[in-house]
């Protein structure tokens, strides 16, 4: 049993875990643990959100007086997992691991379970993995942890790879798997592992129904969304009541295929949005022309009390300058350091945004070289077009050079200075663009449509 414990200890970086706890100051945190031993100190050790190295003193203390047992070391991992600050936690969980091991604790799947979720908790994956491949007792939430990590780190093969070989599987199962399809913009597969699954006969559940609506809404497939909603509304989905994220998700799925009215109907149903759910359909109504609307639902929000936050001044922004409020959306970009909110370069391209396209190109163009950041190119280029739009060629050629030279294999963006110089006559400037778009090598793509 030695010779094994060393063997896998020589193969993790858990040598002197003496030192590090030693190095962590547990005896700062002896004061506060309880007095009386055993069980109250497995009940302290179950509190979440304390510092690893408290948690590692509870755990020192119960060893000294017993036995640890299996039920000990789930609870010091969960502990551990919820803990902070995370580089504690960082060096406390390889000293956890080298107690269970040398205790024989993951012999056990609840201890297993535990420490894969910790490794996971932490992102680090490739000592989940070599927990995963030890050896160590493992069960079917053993199997979704890993294939769940892999897909919250955007590993998407190492996530299929793992799914591929489960001997068994259960709806956490394929949650986790559709989760990890659409965090890696992999929308259509995850639809088709959603189909699968209800042909082997699993009823989802609101957390795999909000992956599936977030996979409709980036595909523009409203049939299938709609699909689901008629199936959240007759099938009596456990957890649905009372869920703001599944409504949010219909929101939003909504209102990305352009179905304003549905959306709406979603939105008025619901007793107790939160801030998120507000901000989707401020934004919503704001993209698909509804500017009007999307403003007079953000001044409801602030009367009700909520508090806007960085995506709900997105969203306000985005309708001022879809109904060409100008004086509006200055002064709810001045509002924002009121609400205690330091605007990102987002507001500030928006705020750009609702200048240029109400012609005000000059004051916009100030804005994007005055703001604190460095401005992204498609910033630039959406001046670019409002130049374009009110052609105003003084203001248009100083971006569209800058844009030439920020992306210079970008071909739209000689494309745009282009027909700028064209409209105003200036033939030789409109060959000197030419020429300097072939000499980059730059070609326009070919456009492309999707129909569902």
């Amino acid at each position: 049993m030695r010779s094994r414990i060393a063997d896998q200890m020589g193969r993790w970086p858990l040598a002197a875990a003496t030192r590090r706890l030693r190095r962590l100051h547990l005896a700062t945190f002896f004061s506060t643990a309880p007095s009386s031993l055993g069980c109250p100190l497995h009940a302290e050790l179950a509190r979440r959100g304390v510092p690893a190295a408290a948690s590692l003193a509870l755990y020192s203390r119960i060893r000294e007086a017993t036995t640890p047992t299996p039920f000990t070391f789930s609870l010091l991992l969960a502990a551990l997992a919820s803990s902070y600050p995370a580089g504690c936690t960082v060096l406390a969980a390889p000293v956890a691991h080298a107690q269970a091991l040398k205790c024989g604790a993951l012999a056990h799947p609840v201890v297993t379970n535990s420490l894969l979720k910790l490794y996971c908790a932490l992102g680090l994956l490739p000592y989940a993995r070599r927990v995963f491949d030890s050896g160590a007792a493992l069960d079917v939430a053993s199997w979704n942890t890993i294939v769940s990590g892999y897909g919250k780190s955007c590993d998407l093969p190492a996530a299929r790879e793992v799914f591929g070989r489960m001997p068994e599987r259960n709806l956490v199962s394929w949650s986790a798997m559709i989760d990890a399809l659409v965090r890696a913009e992999e929308f259509g597969e995850a639809l088709w592992v959603f189909d699968r699954m209800m042909f082997e006969g699993f009823k989802p559940d609101v957390v795999v129904l909000v992956s599936v609506l977030k996979a409709c809404a980036h595909l523009g497939v409203v049939e299938r969304g709609r699909w689901i909603h008629q199936y959240l509304e007759t099938e009596g989905v456990a957890g649905r009541q009372r869920n703001v994220k599944v409504e949010t998700a219909l929101v939003d799925m909504y209102c990305k295929c352009g179905c304003m009215e549905e959306a709406c109907c979603v939105f008025d149903s619901i007793h107790c949005p939160d801030l998120v759910l507000w901000n989707s359909m401020i934004g919503g109504l704001a993209v698909n022309g509804h500017g009007e609307r999307a403003l007079e639902l953000f001044r409801v929000m602030s009367e009700k009390g909520f508090r806007p936050n960085q995506s709900t001044f997105v969203a306000a922004l985005c309708a001022c300058t879809h109904t060409g409020r100008v004086d509006e959306g200055r002064s709810i970009f001045q509002s924002m350091r009121h609400h205690g909110i330091e605007p990102h370069r987002e507001h500030y391209g928006c705020l750009a945004d609702l200048l240029g396209h109400a012609g005000h190109v000059e004051e916009a163009e100030t804005v994007l070289l005055d703001m604190p950041m460095e401005p992204h190119a498609s910033q630039w280029g959406a001046l670019m077009s409002s130049c374009r739009m009110h052609n105003d060629i003084s203001v248009g050629e100083r971006v569209g050079k800058l844009l030439i030279e920020l992306e210079p294999h970008h071909a739209g963006r000689y494309a745009i200075l282009f027909n700028l110089y064209v409209v105003n006559g200036r033939w030789e400037d409109a060959r000197a663009i030419r020429q300097m778009m072939a000499e980059k090598g730059a070609k326009k793509d070919a456009g492309l449509s999707f129909i569902e």
